[in-house]
């Protein structure tokens, strides 16, 4: 249904669709620079799945993560879906959600995380080995959909047999534009993360399963039930999608960039160069479109919000905004300042964007000494999503190994 509001001029309405896959595009990251090209207004109303703004420019999506008094986080969903939880932290807002961002915090801070990257070289090594002597893989089906997925079901404390069930689950949730499908989806995720706390209840650990039942069973802690379900719902479909897609899209820039992969590689053991070269991947290849409502009527740039208008922040088109950084469009792999917005702002910045970027760094590390040169298989067809997280099914690559003659048929 196309909705537009009284409120809404018409010059400011464009036929926008958030989840629409246009045919023949090969990247849904093209769909917002072919909008910034036909001109349209940096703030505009789309009509489609239950209507919203969407900001373009850096400073108005800056805003809308750091005043949470006005865009506030709470049931953000695209489309109105009926139901819908409010997930903690991330849809609570001050000072609500201080209570389970504290809870979670101390795990994803950058010394704890630090601890997880033996585990995490050692998972990227076990899954690079089951394909480097082929000469080909699906990065996606073989690495990138397994590395942070089982990742972070180890770090939950979950079976990690059910992975491709899991992600399968959290691939609805992200696509669904349906809101009854949506709805229904949600109920089975949390009808799993019932059985997950169940079975956990019973032999608890150092997991973050873990850590949300004890803090539910102190006594004085106000930790709900139900709010440790939907603190796990949160954590299940962003841990299980968005790092896949961000890695997929480094990954293929690497394998049509070989000077880019000579930068990398050089820099493997210098954490500073190294560390520049990933932030810069991370701010041209941000692939999350972030949801706020609007919490009271205001003007913002002459522009009329009315209660419980729902705002969507494309992180991708804040971070190519040339008002905020020198030459957007060229990939700057020694670019020293970098305020990207791919881990949002504020009070609802990225929990886990620590362990994300010791995910890629990690890889890197294992991948190049072992595949140094590889490239996208020609001619490969390759189906693309859009919505809340945007990203590529699958990208077939293919690189020489010595002393064998390759063939992706193999």
């Amino acid at each position: 249904m196309r909705t537009v509001p009284a409120h809404v001029p018409q010059e400011l309405v464009v036929d926008f669709d958030l989840f629409e896959v246009p045919a023949g595009m090969r990247d849904p990251l093209d769909k917002w620079r072919g909008l910034a090209d036909t001109g349209v207004p940096q703030i505009f109303w789309s009509p489609f799945n239950g209507g919203h703004w969407t900001f373009l420019a850096y400073d108005d999506i800056r805003e809308a993560y750091r005043n949470h008094e006005f865009f506030s986080t709470r049931h953000d969903s695209v489309p109105p879906t009926p139901g819908f939880p409010a997930l903690q932290p991330n849809g609570v807002d001050p000072p609500d959600h201080a209570k389970f961002r504290n809870l979670l915090a101390p795990l994803f801070t950058p010394g704890a995380v630090a601890g997880l990257k033996d585990e995490i070289r050692r998972r990227a090594a076990a899954l690079i080995d089951t394909f480097a002597g082929a000469g080909h893989c699906d990065f996606v089906a073989q690495f990138s959909g397994r590395l942070p997925t089982g990742m972070f079901i180890h770090l939950m404390g979950m079976d990690e047999s059910r992975v491709e069930e899991f992600s399968a689950l959290s691939d609805f949730f992200m696509r669904a534009d349906d809101p009854s499908d949506k709805t229904q989806n949600v109920r089975d995720i949390c009808a799993v993360i019932e059985e997950f706390f169940a079975r956990k209840q019973r032999a608890l650990g150092g997991d973050i399963g873990s850590v949300l039942l004890r803090a539910r069973d102190t006594p004085g802690s106000n930790v709900t039930h139900e709010e440790i379900i939907n603190c796990a719902l949160l954590l299940f479909v962003a841990g299980l999608d968005t790092v896949t897609s961000t890695m997929t899209y480094i990954w293929r820039y690497l394998a049509t960039t070989p000077a880019a992969r000579q930068h990398i590689a050089a820099t493997l053991d210098k954490p500073d160069k190294l560390g520049r070269a990933i932030d810069e991947l991370f701010r041209v290849n941000a692939v999350s479109n972030i949801y706020r409502r609007v919490v009271r009527d205001r003007i913002h740039k002459g522009v009329t919000l009315k209660a419980d208008d729902m705002v969507v922040l494309p992180n991708n088109m804040a971070n190519r905004d040339p008002l905020m950084f020198e030459r957007p469009l060229e990939i700057d792999l020694d670019r020293k300042l970098n305020a990207h917005l791919t881990f949002g702002l504020g009070v609802h910045r990225c929990l886990g964007s620590h362990l994300a970027k010791l995910e890629v760094t990690a890889s890197l590390q294992e991948w190049l000494p072992r595949i140094p040169d590889f490239r996208m298989i020609a001619d490969s067809d390759i189906e693309i999503f859009a919505g809340p997280v945007m990203g590529l099914r699958s990208l077939p690559l293919e690189w020489e190994v010595p002393g064998r003659l390759n063939s992706v048929a193999d």
